[in-house]
């Protein structure tokens, strides 16, 4: 078999361009060296770290990133109430006490902005602390000036990055297509070309001893099995359904696809018009739960509910009779931030409902758009 082609130029570029973002960013978050920055999630985990922070507080990049921005807090819910505000007025501003990777306390005056993208959307927060010194106080505002400067060229670049990271999952979509399309184009043609000659073979073989006949037949029966191997991966890779049929479809064949009781419920009556690339989001937002409904929750019964609600809006719910989650602590696992991600792509929100062994429910809800153009870029 001839080798696959290379990555498409488009997929190269995307990459390529995230990795001097994320280098830009680097450089400006960590150049502000006097004030503890922390960049958070909308849910106000830390995504970021800057030397400030261990110069003010004491944590390094591997203790503080990917936890609550609470741990800093000698009361938890002053965080919430500052991330309440912010979120609500754009901007909270406070003094309260810190507590540093040693257990001791500082007075620190505490800024949160609140960051949104150009269509208005909440993206997370910025934080910056600095250690309240009233023999400093021109020197303080000197450099808060020029941390008012760096914030802003943060969070343009923070903005860049989310248009980026949406191109790249695109991108990423089109090179399964492209190697979804090699499997079931290249591959298994030539398998099954090689499990029809191996059954001609043993056909052929009428003068050779019974056993002989029996190896080209087994041969011919693996060749068939790893055929049918191939084409489920093309489809895993890339659901052409999608393109052809539409969402409900897919989602019909991904049921029937997993091993476990999968059931899938839609009205047969209704038609379903949705752009492809949100529908393909919708698609692996549902795959990803029942992949970890069958690999992490161990369910014997999955149930993929698709309907329509009023205000022209759509609502995808999993339901698993697993383990559930559990009491998680610290962050999020990538799969299930995966789907958060690609619920905020196509504007949805997604909620997860889970108890110790009680199963889990995942829901998406998301505005019907008008189709707009194939996912596929020739």
């Amino acid at each position: 078999m001839a080798d696959l082609p290379a990555p498409r130029p488009a997929y190269r570029k995307v990459v390529a361009a995230l990795a001097e973002s994320e280098e830009r960013y680097r450089m400006l978050v960590e150049g502000v060296r006097r004030y503890a920055i922390f960049m958070l999630d909308p849910a106000g985990i830390i995504l970021t770290w800057n030397r400030g922070m261990q110069e003010l507080l004491g944590y390094n990049r591997d203790e503080i990133v990917g936890q609550s921005g609470a741990v800093v807090f000698s009361a938890p819910v002053a965080f919430r109430k500052e991330l309440a505000q912010a979120k609500g007025a754009g901007e909270s501003i406070a003094e309260h006490m810190n507590i540093r990777r040693d257990g001791s306390e500082i007075r620190v005056h505490d800024t949160t902005t609140s960051l949104h993208n150009s269509k208005g959307r909440l993206i997370g927060f910025a934080k910056v602390v600095r250690y309240i010194d009233s023999s400093n106080d021109r020197k303080d505002d000197a450099a808060g000036i020029e941390l008012a400067k760096a914030l802003a060229r943060i969070e343009v670049e923070v903005e860049h990055r989310q248009r980026l990271e949406a191109q790249l999952l695109t991108a990423v979509e089109q090179e399964r297509e492209r190697l979804g399309r090699d499997l079931h184009d290249d591959l298994s043609q030539r398998l099954a070309g090689a499990a029809l000659m191996s059954r001609t073979l043993a056909k052929e073989l009428k003068g050779r001893s019974a056993a002989d006949r029996e190896k080209a037949r087994a041969l011919g029966d693996l060749l068939a099995e790893a055929t049918g191997v191939a084409r489920n991966l093309s489809r895993g890779l890339h659901p052409i359904t999608i393109t052809t049929n539409g969402l409900p479809k897919a989602l019909e064949e991904l049921a029937a696809r997993v091993p476990q009781n999968v059931r899938f419920s839609w009205p047969s009556s209704k038609k379903l018009d949705l752009d492809p690339s949100v529908a393909l989001h919708v698609y692996r937002i549902a795959e990803e739960a029942v992949g970890n409904a069958v690999r992490h929750a161990r369910a014997k019964r999955i149930t993929i509910e698709l309907h329509t609600t009023p205000g022209r809006k759509i609502a995808l719910a999993i339901t698993d009779d697993g383990k559930g989650l559990g009491n998680r602590r610290g962050p999020e696992g990538m799969g299930l931030q995966n789907m958060r991600y690609r619920a905020r792509v196509i504007r949805g929100t997604l909620k997860i409902a889970s108890a110790p062994k009680r199963g889990t429910v995942v829901t998406c809800i998301l505005p019907i758009q008008q189709p707009r153009r194939r996912l596929s870029i020739s």
